[in-house]
């Protein structure tokens, strides 16, 4: 099947590449060795990064709102010793990098060899794709998008794995967020089948894969936004953090865990959230960023939470988790300015869990609005967040319909 593909390369116009998705998409979705194929393509289309360290290690996802672990991850395995030299794309409507470089003066762009300074200062470099690294998976992650290629199998293992390669990633983890709205399965059957796909085509590139499967379906923790996931990272760190953002860290520690030889996960068990906030501290210094303008971004977002969010009748929280998504990707493509990357002009943290019983009026989220522009978001969540269900559905309870 490999052989009779057409050939793409770094230099190929996106017409060409449009074609090459296309035929992929038909004829060979699921298969790992075009993926792996792929992978080295995409990977060989710009420069290479080679950490000093034998021990390097990162944790990628499939997308989806409201996880921390592309922010939390990288953190324990600093922890572990890990050198994470951590390559990404833009997220919707919060990647890691794009929360990242909502604190002032944080560099999300750079050179090989700045990276690679980066990686010898501090263990840890969370930058971009595209520019000298990977450009060609961006350009066709781009294309994937416009084309409804998103979810092709074949084409999201050989994404993530390409981007290992560029950066001599030997052990990659992956979350594979599962969902009706999941990139890489959108049930449990589906994603299995999608990881086993990843394990496979990692092993021909000899990278070891450790694929874990969690549940999107159901916000991992109340805190959905790229200012307010730094807001739940500063509870984290001071010890504050909900029942609720304590398990989510506790998921992202166990998929550090998962991503780790063996031999070295006593030190990921032995992590600290002080430990953690060091490391993280130190790679918000190292590429351009302060401590001071960490926190003043979260008070200022913190204190920006001035709407509520009521529950409109008597039942159980249902929050539409690809509605609010949608939502906040609608009024971040409205803030877009010259030079705004990353714009973040709406927040929400949720008060309750889904299942809960609620009564009429009671808060169930609040909403951070950066600009009176922006009012109108408020109005639009109402429906994903507000609107109550007459049975339970969460992560632990489901009812039934009867036919009564």
């Amino acid at each position: 099947m490999t052989d009779r593909l057409p050939e793409i390369h770094s230099e190929s116009c996106d017409d060409d590449i449009v074609a090459y998705i296309l035929e992929i998409k038909s004829r060979c979705p699921a298969d790992p060795r075009v993926a792996a194929r792929l992978a080295r393509v995409l990977a060989a289309s710009g420069d290479r990064i080679q950490p000093r360290s034998p021990f390097s290690a990162d944790v990628a996802s499939t997308g989806g709102p409201s996880s921390l672990s592309t922010l939390l991850c990288p953190l324990y395995l600093r922890a572990a010793g890990a050198v994470v030299p951590k390559l990404g794309v833009p997220g919707r409507p919060a990647g890691g990098i794009d929360c990242l470089v909502q604190i002032v003066g944080y560099r999300s762009t750079f050179g090989v060899d700045e990276v690679e300074r980066l990686l010898d200062a501090s263990g840890y470099a969370h930058f971009m794709a595209g520019g000298r690294l990977a450009p060609l998976d961006s350009r066709m992650f781009q294309l994937r998008q416009q084309h409804g290629a998103q979810e092709v199998p074949t084409l999201v293992a050989a994404s993530l794995l390409s981007k290992k390669l560029a950066v001599g990633v030997r052990n990659a983890g992956l979350d594979v967020r599962v969902a009706p709205h999941g990139n890489f399965g959108k049930t449990w059957t589906e994603a299995s089948g999608n990881a086993r796909l990843f394990i496979e085509a990692a092993r021909l590139l000899s990278i070891n894969a450790y694929p874990v499967l969690t549940d999107a379906r159901f916000p991992y923790q109340p805190f959905i936004g790229r200012k307010e996931a730094l807001l739940a990272l500063r509870h984290i760190f001071r010890g504050t953090e909900s029942p609720w953002l304590e398990e989510h860290r506790i998921l992202c520690r166990n998929l550090a865990l998962a991503s780790t030889p063996p031999e070295q996960r006593e030190r990921i068990l032995r992590a600290t959230v002080s430990d953690l906030q060091d490391q993280f501290y130190m790679n918000v210094v190292a590429q351009g960023g302060s401590r001071d303008g960490f926190e003043q971004l979260v008070e200022s977002t913190n204190s920006r939470h001035d709407h509520t969010l009521r529950a409109r009748d008597d039942g159980f929280v249902r929050f539409d988790l690809d509605g609010i998504r949608k939502v906040l990707v609608a009024w971040q493509k409205r803030a877009v300015v010259d030079g705004a990357l990353f714009p973040d002009p709406v927040g929400i943290i949720l008060m309750r869990r889904p299942g809960d019983w609620v009564s009429r009026g009671e808060p169930l989220a609040t909403v951070r609005i950066d600009d009176e522009a922006f009012q109108g978001a408020v109005n639009d969540l109402e429906e994903p967040i507000a609107k109550t269900a007459l049975l339970p559905l969460g992560p632990s309870i489901e009812g039934i319909k009867t036919d009564e």
